[in-house]
C-alpha cells in the first residue's frame, strides 16, 4: 500500500512538471502572438496613415491640372513630404475619360474634350465599364494625378522572432479634376446660345447642332437644366421652337431663348439622349436665320443683344421656368455657352447694355470707317462683363471667320475692300469669357488658322475656345461644359 501511494505521488509530481513546461511553452507562444498582433496593428496603422498622405498629395497635385502637369507632379511630391519627410512617392499623370461600356474601349469623342494625352497606344490604356485611364505626359493636358508609395515599419516585438521590419506594401491614390469621364458633379443652369446667321453654311450649322446634342451626354438631368437660344431671334412654331423670325416681326420681334430650361433630354445620367425632348428637337430643327424678302438675308449679327437676352433669361430678369423644375441640392452655377462665327453687323442702332433694362441693343450697320463695328464689340464686352458681375460663368466659342475678322468690316458702304485691321473680334470674344480657373483673364492666343493653334487655344485652360469647321465643335462644346466643373475627387483607377 505504501509503495503504491509513493508511485502515485511521483506520477502527480511528474504530471505537474509537464504541465508547467507546457504552460511555459504556451506562454511564450501567446506572448509572441500578442507581440506580433501589436506589430501587425502598428503596420496597419502606418498603412492607413500612408494612404491618407497619398490621398492628400494626389488632391494637391490635381489642383494644378489641366494647366500644368509639371506643377501637378511637383505639388504632389511637396505635399507628400510636408506630411512625412521620409516619403519618396512616384507620381504619374493620366487622362481619364469615359469608357464605351461592356466593350471597354476609350470613348474617343471625349478626347480632347475632357483631356488630351496626345497619341496613345491601345496597350497602355486600361478601361473598366465606366472609365478609361490613358497615360499622360507632363507636356499634355491631363486631368488625373496618381501618387504611389510604400513604407518600411520598424517592429517593436517581432525582432524577438527574427523579424525587424515590415512593409506597408504599395499604396496608391488618384485624384481627378473635372468630369473625369462621368457626368458633371455640381448643379448648373446652362443657356447655350448658337449662331445660325447666314454666314454659317448648312453643313457647319448641322454639325454644330449635332455637337450641341452630343454635349448633353456629359450632363446629368437631375442636376443640370439646359435652355437653348440662337442668333438671330426665333419665332416658335408648332413644328419647330427655333424657327426664324419673319419680315413682319422686325429686328426686335421674337425671342432670344425660345427653348426653356429642360431636364428631360435624358431619362437619367446614364441614359441615351431623349430625341423626343423639347430641347433636343429645338436644337435639331434649328434653321438658318435668313429672313424672306430682306436683301441682307437676315437681321444681322447682334452679339451684344444675344448675350443680354441669354443673361436676362438665366437670371430670371426675363421670365424663365426654373421654379417649375425640381429643386436641386446646393446652389446651381449659372453658365452661358456662347458660340458665334461673326463680327457685329447690326440693324438696331440704340439700346442699353444694362441687364436691368429690358429691350434689345445694337450699334447699327458695320462699314469700314464708321465705328459701328468697334461699338458693337464694345457693347458685347460690356454686356458680358455685367453678366459676370452677376455670377454668371461665360464660355465663348469663336467659330470660323470670327477668329480672323476685325470688329470693323473691311469694306466701305460703296463696296470697295480695305485691309482688315485691329481691333480683332477674337480679342473681344476672349475678353467676354470668364477668367480661367486660375483667375487669369481668358485670352485669344492666335487666329486659330492652323490645327496646332487650335489645339493650343483649346487646351490652355481658360474659357475661350476656337474652331475652324463644324466637325470640330463636338469635342469643343463638351470641353466647354467640362471646363466649368472645378471639383476634384478621388477615383478608383481601372
Amino acid at each position: 500500500m505504501k509503495r503504491g501511494a509513493g508511485a502515485s505521488a511521483r506520477r502527480d509530481r511528474d504530471e505537474t512538471g509537464a504541465v508547467a513546461v507546457l504552460v511555459g511553452l504556451l506562454a511564450i507562444v501567446i506572448f509572441a502572438c500578442a507581440a506580433l498582433a501589436v506589430d501587425v496593428a502598428s503596420l496597419s496603422m502606418e498603412r492607413q496613415r500612408l494612404h491618407d498622405h497619398v490621398d492628400a498629395a494626389a488632391h494637391a497635385g490635381a489642383f494644378e491640372l489641366p494647366a500644368s502637369g509639371t506643377s501637378a507632379r511637383s505639388w504632389a511630391v511637396t505635399m507628400a513630404k510636408r506630411q512625412d519627410p521620409a516619403m519618396t512617392p512616384d507620381v504619374d499623370l493620366f487622362c481619364v475619360v469615359a469608357s464605351t461600356g461592356a466593350s471597354r474601349q476609350v470613348a474617343s469623342n471625349q478626347v480632347p474634350a475632357t483631356c488630351d494625352p496626345g497619341s496613345y497606344a491601345g496597350a497602355s490604356v486600361r478601361c473598366s465599364v465606366t472609365i478609361c485611364s490613358i497615360p499622360c505626359p507632363t507636356t499634355a493636358r491631363c486631368n488625373t494625378v496618381r501618387v504611389t508609395d510604400s513604407k518600411d515599419v520598424d517592429f517593436d516585438f517581432a525582432p524577438i522572432i527574427g523579424h525587424k521590419k515590415g512593409s506597408t506594401g504599395s499604396v496608391s491614390s488618384a485624384a481627378c479634376r473635372g468630369a473625369c469621364g462621368t457626368t458633371l458633379p455640381n448643379p448648373m443652369d446652362i443657356v447655350i446660345m448658337a449662331d445660325r446667321t447666314t454666314s454659317m453654311s448648312d453643313t457647319h450649322r448641322n454639325e454644330m447642332k449635332a455637337a450641341i446634342v452630343s454635349s448633353l451626354n456629359v450632363m446629368d438631368p437631375a442636376l443640370h437644366y439646359v435652355a437653348f437660344g440662337a442668333i438671330h431671334k426665333s419665332r416658335p412654331t408648332s413644328s419647330c421652337s427655333t424657327s426664324a423670325t419673319t419680315s413682319s416681326d422686325g429686328v426686335t420681334g421674337g425671342t432670344w431663348v425660345p427653348v426653356p430650361f429642360s431636364n428631360d433630354y435624358k431619362a437619367n445620367r446614364d441614359s441615351p439622349i431623349n430625341t423626343a425632348s423639347t430641347l433636343v428637337k429645338g436644337v435639331q430643327c434649328l434653321p438658318s436665320s435668313a429672313v424672306a424678302n430682306l436683301s441682307t438675308g437676315s437681321y444681322g449679327t447682334h452679339l451684344a443683344g444675344a448675350m443680354k437676352g441669354a443673361a436676362r433669361y438665366l437670371l430670371g430678369k426675363d421670365s424663365n421656368n426654373l421654379s417649375q423644375l425640381p429643386k436641386r441640392p446646393g446652389t446651381p452655377k449659372k453658365v452661358i455657352i456662347f458660340e458665334t462665327d461673326g463680327q457685329p453687323d447690326e440693324l438696331l442702332s440704340s439700346g442699353s447694355t444694362s441687364l436691368d433694362t429690358s429691350g434689345d441693343l445694337g450699334a447699327d450697320r458695320n462699314f469700314y470707317g464708321n465705328g459701328n463695328g468697334v461699338r458693337g464689340c464694345d457693347n458685347f464686352a460690356q454686356v458680358s462683363r455685367y453678366a459676370k458681375d452677376n455670377d454668371i460663368t461665360v464660355l465663348v466659342i469663336g467659330f470660323g471667320d470670327a477668329n480672323s475678322a476685325s470688329c470693323e468690316k473691311p469694306v466701305t458702304s460703296g463696296g470697295s475692300s480695305r485691309t482688315p485691321r485691329a481691333p480683332w473680334v477674337r480679342d473681344y470674344l476672349a475678353q467676354a469669357a470668364s477668367p480661367g480657373p486660375g483667375g487669369a483673364p481668358s485670352k485669344a492666343e492666335s487666329d486659330c488658322s492652323t490645327t496646332a493653334e487650335r489645339v493650343a487655344e483649346n487646351g490652355d485652360g481658360d474659357y475661350y475656345f476656337c474652331a475652324a469647321t463644324g466637325s470640330e465643335l463636338g469635342p469643343i462644346f463638351a470641353a466647354a461644359v467640362n471646363a466649368v466643373t472645378e471639383s476634384i475627387k478621388l477615383i478608383a483607377m481601372p
